[in-house]
């Protein structure tokens, strides 16, 4: 009886291992392909960009590929707790647009845009 015991907790074990293996495979994956992406701006590039156009904290930066382009999103919140986030083209370091978050929205994890497109 101790022994089916012993090789049941050893079969759980082996499965929630292979589990978060395979899990993290795919995170991992998904990290290198959007690594891999072909950029010419580099992500500081892109950074200072947004940076310059709205001076504040940045709170996060990350590089994406959406809707078939390869874009840098910087999210930046200001002395005054306004937060925008920029998309910047990866290819040429232009802001294809800027979005006001609102805060309640923010936190909830959606956005509104607002009329200052850039």
């Amino acid at each position: 009886m101790k022994r089916v015991h012993t090789f049941s907790l050893l079969g759980a074990s082996a499965l929630l291992l292979t589990s978060v293996g395979l899990a993290m495979s795919d995170d991992g994956k998904e990290k290198v392909a959007v690594a891999s992406l072909p950029t010419s701006v580099t992500m500081e590039e892109a950074i200072k960009t947004a940076t310059t156009q709205f001076p504040g904290k940045v709170l996060e930066a990350e590089l994406e590929s959406e809707d078939g382009k390869v874009i840098y999103e910087v999210e930046i919140v200001n002395a005054a707790g306004e937060i925008r986030e920029f998309e910047i083209d990866a290819q040429s370091g232009k802001v294809l647009s800027s979005e006001l978050e609102d805060q309640d929205t923010h936190e909830k994890g959606a956005s509104h845009k607002d009329s200052g497109k850039s």
